[in-house]
């Protein structure tokens, strides 16, 4: 005969088996109970199973938001797409405005980690209002172009971007610095003469180049 305390602990581990379907059973009597048998059925099965749908909504918009910080982010780098469409560098447009103001509000409701619906939903809106507003900033940008600038302004703008081209082709080092350092002199003309600057980001690489800090032209790509 099995000692006592044997019989004991293989009850006890019954008991714990059982434990999880006691529990399932408990729930759906008691949703029977208050519901009626196959509403309330259906109401638990759903709500255990189904997604949250703002999950996936927030996923698309975190991905959506990343495009839309890295073509931001590429512009506001890339000194001959802001020559060519300097009212998307300009905050004074009222359509960049907008934008900056829609991204910015993207940007402060951004998170980690999946926040609940209710933030969710209110990311997923800013973030559409981001992309809506880059799409018509970008449109109105290229409708512009250089209008607001007066015929010399314009003769800047082109001749940089000439310099801009002489750089990126040149093999020789000294003649691209010295292409980096007109284009540079001739862009700090063109911000005195009209008000409009060129992004932060644009400049420091300008002034990176000017003074040889950066890898060869050929090298870039």
């Amino acid at each position: 005969m099995e000692p006592h305390h044997v019989h004991g602990g293989i009850l006890w581990d019954g008991w714990v088996l059982m434990l999880p379907g006691i529990f399932v059973a408990a729930v759906l009597v008691t949703a029977l109970a208050l519901n009626g048998p196959g509403e309330a059925l259906y109401t638990w099965v759903r709500a255990q199973l189904a997604p949250n749908p703002w999950r996936a909504r927030w996923d698309d918009a975190v991905t959506r938001h990343q495009a839309t910080a890295q073509a931001f982010a590429e512009f506001e780098c890339d000194l001959d797409a802001v020559l060519r469409l300097p009212a998307l560098a300009d905050v004074e447009q009222p359509a960049t405005a907008r934008f900056v103001d829609a991204f910015a509000e993207a940007n402060a409701l951004r998170t980690d980690e999946f926040p609940g619906p209710d933030y969710a939903r209110r990311f997923v809106e800013a973030v559409e209002h981001a992309e809506q507003g880059w799409a018509a900033a970008a449109e109105a940008a290229e409708r512009k172009r250089d209008a607001r600038f007066d015929p010399a302004e314009r003769r800047l703008i082109a001749q940089v971007r000439t310099l801009l081209g002489v750089a990126a082709s040149s093999d020789f080092e000294s003649e691209r610095r010295a292409a980096y350092q007109q284009a540079q002199r001739r862009l700090a003309e063109l911000e005195r003469r009209s008000g409009w600057r060129v992004p932060r980001p644009a400049a420091m690489a300008l002034e990176h180049r000017a003074r040889g800090m950066l890898a060869p032209a050929g090298a870039d790509g």
